[in-house]
């Protein structure tokens, strides 16, 4: 069979591999994905993104879908709905049985993102996807996750000196703003702002989420200059292959994008 126009995943022996990519500010590329992805990843984005879907295509072998607005481009309100729609993706690719196995940047073109590889494995129909992402110079947002926000207020209390100088909540989302600049340290603030994440990492761990991989969905040229997103996992058989935490009940995988 050609491997042009084909939308199987990419093969050898028993390992099956397909990709995901964010193309300029408004499309979702399906490469080598099975065809019962495809309506699964229209309904999520029909449910999470308030703009809906401009149009589809087939695009030299992918799946394309356009939105309507600019979710890789987005501002304000937007930007934590493009986070919500990003975390609906991988939830709906890991309750099919889909791990995320890297996101990386193979594209230097202004307005490219992270491309998205999964490789399949158990389908974990508990999967769980919150997103925490830095913004601005001194923002910290965790999205749909209202439950652990005592474990990041936590965090930044014991190992940001400076704390918390605002609490805000917007449509299921819980910004800290912290007193200085923790996303761009100078001196002590540069040790600070690490130590404050490894607290993060170490309580989300603590309650059975380990480090699971991170999403750049930042635009234009200076990619390099802001924090990517990190992703969490649940502990359980279906993701990890640690052994799971003592009082584990099912299987979810959490999110950090930024």
């Amino acid at each position: 069979m050609s491997h042009f126009g084909s939308y199987e995943p990419v093969n050898n022996s028993a390992i099956r591999v397909c990709c995901l990519t964010m193309n300029m500010a408004d499309r979702l590329r399906l490469l080598a994905c099975p065809p019962e992805v495809v309506p699964l990843i229209r309904a999520a984005i029909k449910k999470f993104w308030h703009g809906g879907i401009q149009g589809e295509r087939a695009y030299h072998g992918s799946h394309e879908f356009k939105l309507i607005g600019n979710p890789w481009h987005a501002y304000g309100e937007d930007a934590i709905a493009s986070r919500k729609l990003l975390a609906a993706i991988l939830k709906t690719m890991g309750t099919l049985g889909w791990n995320l196995t890297q996101s990386t940047d193979v594209s230097k073109r202004e307005g490219d993102k992270d491309s998205l590889f999964f490789e399949e494995g158990v389908a974990d129909p508990d999967a769980r996807v919150f997103v925490v992402s830095f913004n601005q110079r001194n923002r910290l947002r965790l999205i749909d996750a209202p439950d652990l926000l005592p474990f990041v207020e936590e965090a930044v209390t014991q190992y940001w000196p400076k704390g918390i100088e605002e609490r805000t909540e917007l449509n299921g989302c819980n910004e800290l703003k912290l007193k200085g600049n923790p996303w761009y340290p100078i001196g002590a603030d540069a040790v600070h702002s690490k130590l404050l994440l490894c607290k993060v990492v170490a309580n989300f761990r603590s309650i059975g989420y380990k480090l699971y991989a991170s999403v750049d969905l930042s635009y234009g040229t200076f990619k390099a200059k802001i924090w990517k997103p990190g992703f969490f996992e649940k502990f359980g058989m279906t993701w990890s292959t640690c052994p799971p935490l003592v009082n584990h009940v099912g299987n979810s995988l959490t999110t950090l994008i930024t």
